[in-house]
């Protein structure tokens, strides 16, 4: 495979040098490059009964159940999983582990109230601590570490947004031992970023190898006793009973109580069909860097990296020295459609390889290794849920908007306290009964989506390139938001 050339004088690697990178990258998660062999697949039986069966086999889906089973040692709990654990966004995302939720605690706080934003954001930044813990003690082996997070300014415009948002926040309660601002030179500190002009860091974020995460916390699971079912495609959730067909037979598995943890995939359900749309996020793995290269990135804390553009790009540095980084801006496909050729997508690969190029040039000589993508679950307003119907024996949990590797563990231990009715403090969460209002009816929802997509890129572009908000578009943005 030929290296990318070095950064070109606009900031961008040679086109036609990336595109031969891409083209000889393996299309898989990089995260997927550890030994399986050992992992067994058991298909859900024809028909069965058990106390509680979960719908979903990522990170949401196996909280749940690891919950569950301390809980209530002697119930039989079961995990149904259409392809394999972790096949969806829990064993392809960025590997990021954060605090932060989709929506800002200002933006939670317009919602649900100042009180129940600053609980959630309590609630979420204390997870980090419950997941490390439950590694520990598990001793789940998957890179795990807290270097904590920066969203730099790329721009001077960015650093006044970035800095008049630091500012809201600290108004309602934030305070600065869970956001700080950096200087231009703290940041470079962090990482030796091309351009910042600040940045905003919070200790909350971790970095972790997700899908050996997956496997680990599965492999609990089986000592537990859980079944986990995979190769088991569910298609219907009615009254307490699972249809499925594993191994191209129709089956049925009556529960207790289901609870459905299926994110991104929910389109496809009735209970779920307009909750939430899959957007696809891609991503990008380097080779391991030289160590003339990491000298001169000198990623000191391995801190998660995001600029402040409204087009999500997000990158970490892995345990064993690359850059895996990602971005959105993938389309959203008519009427929710999900096809692992929707997984890869030249043009938007290309784009992230750039940003290597443009934030990390030391690294634009460094080749790529892997290229991937995969849905993730978005509600229409952006706010995770948890809901549970006693009557139907039925729950969900979900809408993550990709920043849901701790945010399932938290939204797992709140169903776990709600349907067994503890006395919890997770049960007063704001996310609890919440019902986010339903995506718009097709064709809106492609237009909709869509138009926020490019809308998003254009405003970042212009903003480069000019200095200034381009004040019509980004009105129109936060219309459609």
């Amino acid at each position: 495979m030929e290296p990318l050339a070095t950064a070109t004088s606009n900031g961008l690697a040679d086109e036609s040098i990336v595109q031969a990178a891409l083209a000889g990258a393996a299309q898989r998660p990089v995260w997927h490059d550890v030994d399986a062999r050992d992992w067994p697949v058991t298909t859900a039986p024809s028909s069965g009964e058990v106390d509680v069966a979960i719908v979903g086999g990522g990170f949401s889906g196996l909280w749940t159940a690891y919950y569950f089973s301390l809980a209530r040692p002697d119930w039989s709990i079961a995990v149904l999983e259409s392809q394999r654990v972790g096949f969806g966004a829990s064993g392809r995302n960025g590997g990021w582990c954060s605090g932060m939720f989709a929506l800002s605690p200002s933006e939670l706080a317009e919602m649900f109230g100042r009180d129940a934003a600053l609980d959630a954001y309590a609630a979420s930044f204390a997870t980090l601590g419950e997941i490390e813990a439950v590694l520990s003690r598990e001793r789940i082996e998957c890179d795990w570490h807290r270097g904590g997070s920066i969203t730099s300014a790329t721009i001077p415009l960015q650093r006044t947004r970035l800095q008049d948002d630091l500012a809201t926040q600290r108004a309602i309660g934030i305070n600065e031992a869970d956001l700080r601002w950096l200087s231009a030179d703290e940041t470079r500190a962090e990482v030796n970023l091309a351009d910042t002009y600040g940045a905003v860091y919070t200790p909350h974020c971790a970095t972790v190898n997700p899908f050996q995460m997956v496997l680990g916390l599965a492999r609990v699971l089986r000592r537990r006793g859980v079944q986990l079912w995979e190769s088991s495609p569910v298609s219907e959730i009615a009254a307490g009973v699972v249809h499925h067909t594993a191994n191209e037979r129709p089956g049925a598995v009556r529960a207790g109580f289901v609870v459905q943890a299926t994110e991104g995939y929910s389109p496809s359900f009735r209970q779920t069909r307009r909750a939430l749309v899959p957007l696809y996020s891609l991503m990008v793995a380097t080779e391991p860097l030289s160590k003339d290269v990491l000298a001169q990135i000198s990623w000191s804390r391995r801190a998660t990296f995001t600029d402040g553009g409204r087009m999500i790009i997000y990158a970490q540095l892995t345990a064993d020295g690359r850059i895996a980084i990602g971005g959105r801006g993938a389309p959203y496909h008519f009427g929710s459609r999900i096809k692992p050729s929707f997984d890869i997508d030249d043009e938007t690969h290309r784009r992230i390889v750039n940003g290597i190029a443009r934030h990390f040039p030391a690294a634009a000589g460094a080749r790529i290794t892997h290229r991937w993508g995969g849905p993730l679950g978005v509600p229409r307003n952006w706010t995770p849920s948890v809901v549970v119907n006693r009557a139907e024996r039925y729950a969900r949990i979900g809408g993550y908007t990709g920043d849901g590797v701790a945010c399932t563990n938290l939204l797992a231990r709140t169903v776990v306290d709600e349907w067994l009715e503890r006395d919890s403090p997770l049960r007063s969460l704001a996310f609890v009964g919440h019902h986010p209002p339903e995506w718009e009816l097709e064709p809106l929802r492609f237009i909709g989506v869509n138009s926020l997509i490019q809308l998003s890129d254009s405003i970042d572009s212009f903003e480069a390139r000019t200095g200034r908000t381009p004040r019509l578009r980004t009105t129109l943005i936060e219309n459609l938001l």
